[in-house]
């Protein structure tokens, strides 16, 4: 039995025997990710008697990490009284998002129990444009005035800070609600009591503007090594704030999306367990229809060139070494591109640093395998003799460099007509990397045999 199963028993054992001091301390013993997965397998009753028992603060955390499945169970059974307790633990980042990702009817039991001043504050984030700094930002933050001196801070501090969603940093703000600076909590601890916060703030700090892309954000963030920051309108008034934990969900968000567009896959919100075999096909259908009637290019090069393999049968031996070589060779460009872009800000300034980069890679790449692909064929189909290997082979040298131009290229294209680059990533690459390989084979073929 693993550690998992014991400790869910345990836990399990101790809501049937109603041992509140128990379970509290249980709660208290372990990390509230760890305990969240466990109350994931609980049966309703049970897990509402673990959010009626564990502290409020708890049980804003529990909640914020359960299922989506887990969470309509819940609000759906629970009365007004509960869900308002449920609702005063969150985080305003929390909880609009766990009012996103619930049904219509049970988002409108869930708006009807909030405070006005919560409603005001979930209307406000809802109003900014989605995968936005403003969107994902939490208005719970601790903030000071430049006037205040260290120990007026350590009172707000300990009055505000358990609403807080970090206490590491706290904001410096002048009268007009504008951000004038920061302060870290280490600071205050170590200085003074009569020092003032003004002395003692950092006004070298980073922040970003509501309408930023969460990309950006994670961007900024990655750059500056910090785990959180403030995020404001152009006038530079504080609204909100953004943690790394947010960060790490928009990383993962967007390498999700990033995959499935270079798999050719439209993306899709929710887990792929989770997700219905319907929703999940219906995201490749697509894909796969336009790639079969893009394929057709392909077929037409090579019917266009009947008479020449009529003549040269033994072209079409090497027709998928080719095709597959170039695809392949369009992809590892592609795919560094669009990394490049994504981490290391690459744009169309760049076009001609990444073609002389491409080249140079192709070149090289190119001549290595023109000499292994001669010695395969000479060793291994000694019969096609060494015209047709020296035609074969400079065809994959000519292809490898056209390929890697085309993968290269088409992603820092795609940003001069904001398209995103994952979308011509693999598969479309590949197909154009395929046209190109048959177009490069067969000119040649036609040009080395005089036909």
């Amino acid at each position: 039995m693993n550690e998992e199963l014991i400790l869910l028993n345990e836990l399990q054992e101790l809501i049937k025997a109603k041992n509140i001091l128990k379970l509290r301390e249980f709660f208290d013993e372990y990390n509230i990710v760890d305990l969240a997965e466990l109350v994931n397998e609980l049966e309703t009753a049970e897990i509402i008697f673990v959010l009626k028992t564990v502290p409020k603060d708890i049980t804003g955390q529990i909640f914020s990490y359960l299922d989506n499945d887990v969470i309509e169970k819940l609000i759906t059974v629970l009365n007004s009284d509960e869900i308002r307790v449920i609702l005063n633990s969150l985080y305003s980042d929390d909880l609009v998002d766990f009012l996103q990702e619930l049904p219509g009817p049970l988002a409108k039991k869930v708006l009807s129990n909030v405070s006005l001043q919560q409603k005001q504050i979930i209307n406000n984030l809802l109003s900014y444009q989605e995968d936005t700094a403003g969107s994902i930002m939490s208005t719970s933050y601790l903030e000071l005035a430049a006037n205040d001196t260290v120990a007026k801070a350590m009172e707000k501090i300990k009055h505000y800070g358990k609403k807080a969603e970090t206490l590491g940093k706290c904001f410096v703000l002048d009268d007009k609600g504008l951000l004038i600076g920061t302060i870290s909590l280490r600071d205050i601890l170590f200085a003074q009591n009569d020092n003032v916060v003004a002395d003692l703030m950092d006004t070298g700090y980073i922040s970003v503007l509501t309408s930023n892309d969460n990309e950006m954000v994670a961007r900024i963030m990655q750059k500056y090594d910090d785990t959180v920051i403030a995020v404001t309108d152009a006038e530079q008034h504080m609204l909100g704030i953004i943690t790394v934990d947010d960060v790490i969900d928009i990383i993962q968000e967007e390498a999700t999306e990033d995959i499935h567009k270079m798999a050719a896959i439209s993306p899709i919100e929710h887990p792929y367990i989770e997700t219905s075999p319907l929703r999940i096909a219906g995201s490749r259908l697509v894909w796969l229809m336009l790639l079969m009637v893009s394929y057709a290019l392909s077929s037409i090069i090579i019917t266009n060139n009947d008479q020449l393999l009529v003549a040269v049968p033994t072209l079409i031996t090497f027709i998928p070494m080719l095709m597959d070589t170039s695809g392949n060779a369009g992809s590892q460009a592609s795919a560094m591109v669009i990394r490049g872009i994504t981490v290391d800000n690459l744009t169309i300034h760049d076009f001609f640093k990444v073609l002389f980069k491409e080249l140079s890679i192709a070149v090289i790449c190119g001549a290595i395998l023109f000499v292994i692909n001669v010695l395969r064929i000479v060793i291994f189909v000694p019969n096609v003799g060494i015209s047709m290997a020296l035609i074969v082979s400079i065809s994959v040298f000519l292809v490898v460099i056209l390929a890697k131009l085309v993968g290269g290229l088409l992603p820092l294209l795609a940003l001069v007509i904001k398209m995103d680059p994952a979308v011509l990533a693999s598969p479309l690459i590949t197909t154009a990397c395929d046209a190109i390989s048959l177009i490069t084979y067969f000119s040649l073929a036609r040009l080395w045999l005089g036909l």
